[in-house]
């Protein structure tokens, strides 16, 4: 086998991309995990490739019968561009003397180089990322090309099989609780699933973090006249406005533990007693809780254990955007819009390697500055706020890097793998060092990334 396309599209969900990438191969790969190499653009395209012994990428002319088994429609590539081919213990990258060059991590490939995790490529106006993809994630990322949960299509194994289980999960009226950094678009999901779920009400969002102490019960559950100095009318609270609907609980993790036991006999009972109120109303809500506070320690995210319990024993993770990088594409569409008429390819190269510690909420405000900034919506390099062009500083041809110090000992390498996750490329880019390099250092001390991979 060579590779097989699982599927070619755009990824702002507009409707499936021109048939210019091919199926060279037959039967997909049977291992536990699979190799593919996750294809975007910033025109809105996206491709999942399963890899095989060897995979040539070039470019795809209409009408074109090149060599290359995939062919893509991109005028800076060559007709043979690239080769990706099985070697023991993984996949080897080598460009295939192109005019423009092949990029891996943010730097130019002048010879043959191994692929880890999440390795990122550039050629042409596209970009790459290779992962070796369960069984379970394949399934998942067949299911998001068909029919996106959210407003933008993903490419991301591991968040399509995070949205995989909030499709299935919308059809019921269990709380749910969703985790992530600050922006990753958590209410973007919640949303999505208040959509999915056919619930006939309004979706009902908060910001605990934003509502002063004293007045979060007033606000979640209402009051009744006279119950305070300032009550000269009753008001109804949050969660009966969003009867019959969805209420989003932002940031639940800051909310007073007064207000989380309340909101935990609501969950159980279904009713709530506004303050000063001597009966309680029974309401239909469906709660869906955020927070971006990790759940670990005593008290996990600010929340008691309880009401934790009840939000539910497996809350979904929606991964950084740093870690879904072949969404880049589709996110720069969505976000362009009919604005974005260019992305220079350099410019891609750079937004691939920033480390986006604000997520996908800094992302759109990238784009939309770099529009405002560019001539008639051509984005360049200099459009883009300093922090993210001085990526581009990384990328010295391999064969041209100097030895900027010695190798980690053995100690700071395991921290190292226990901190990306053993994620080889990561390790790479933190150390500004290729991705051969530090796996030449983890063979020395028979360091398995396996080892120190989180289930």
């Amino acid at each position: 086998m060579v590779a097989r396309l699982l599927y070619a599209r755009r990824v702002d969900g507009r409707g499936d991309a021109p048939s210019t990438v091919t199926e060279p191969a037959s039967g997909p790969t049977r291992s536990l995990k699979s190799p593919m190499l996750l294809v975007t653009s910033a025109s809105g395209t996206s491709a999942a490739i399963a890899l095989g012994d060897r995979v040539l990428v070039g470019r795809g002319d209409p009408g074109s019968r090149g060599e290359a088994e995939i062919r893509l429609p991109d005028k800076l590539l060559s007709r043979q561009h690239l080769t990706i081919t099985a070697a023991r213990g993984g996949h080897v990258i080598q460009d295939a003397g192109s005019r423009n060059g092949t990029f891996l991590d943010g730097r130019r490939v002048e010879s043959e180089c191994r692929l880890s995790e999440g390795a990122i490529l550039s050629f042409g106006a596209h970009l790459a990322v290779f992962r070796r993809v369960t069984a379970a994630e394949r399934v998942a990322l067949d299911e998001e090309a068909v029919k996106p949960f959210g407003p933008v299509a993903t490419i991301s194994p591991g968040l399509s099989l995070a949205l995989g289980k909030l499709r299935r999960l919308s059809a019921i009226d269990a709380p749910l609780l969703l985790v992530g950094e600050t922006g990753v678009g958590k209410e973007v999901y919640a949303r999505a699933v208040h959509r999915a779920s056919g619930r006939r009400g309004q979706l009902v969002a908060i910001n605990c973090a934003a509502l002063p102490a004293n007045l979060v019960e007033s606000e979640l559950f209402g009051y009744a006249r006279g119950a305070h100095s300032t009550a000269t009318q009753p008001q109804r609270g949050l969660i009966e406005a969003a009867d019959g609907g969805t209420l989003l609980l932002d940031e639940i993790g800051d909310m007073p533990a007064a207000a989380q036991t309340k909101l935990l006999r609501f969950l159980q009972e279904r009713q709530i007693t506004p303050l000063g109120a001597a009966e309680p109303r029974r309401v239909d809500v469906r709660v869906v809780a955020a927070t971006n506070r990790p759940l670990t320690g005593e008290v996990s995210g600010g929340l008691r254990a309880d009401l934790l319990a009840r939000l539910g024993p497996d809350p979904i993770a929606i991964p950084p955007l740093r870690e879904r990088i072949e969404d880049l594409g589709g996110l720069i569409r969505h976000f362009g819009d009919s604005s974005l008429r260019w992305l220079d390819p350099t410019a891609l190269r750079a937004l691939s390697l920033y480390g986006w510690p604000m997520n996908v909420r800094e992302l759109e405000s990238c784009i939309q500055r770099a529009i405002t900034l560019s001539d008639d919506g051509h984005v360049l390099v200099d459009h883009l706020p300093e922090a993210i062009a001085a990526t581009l500083t990384r990328g010295a041809p391999i064969s041209q890097r100097r030895r900027a110090r010695a190798a980690p000992a053995r100690g700071e390498l395991e921290r190292l793998m226990r901190e990306h996750n053993g994620n080889v490329a990561g390790i790479a880019r933190s150390l500004d060092r290729h991705w051969n390099t530090v796996w030449r250092w983890l063979t020395r001390h028979e360091l398995e990334p396996e080892r120190f991979r989180k289930p």
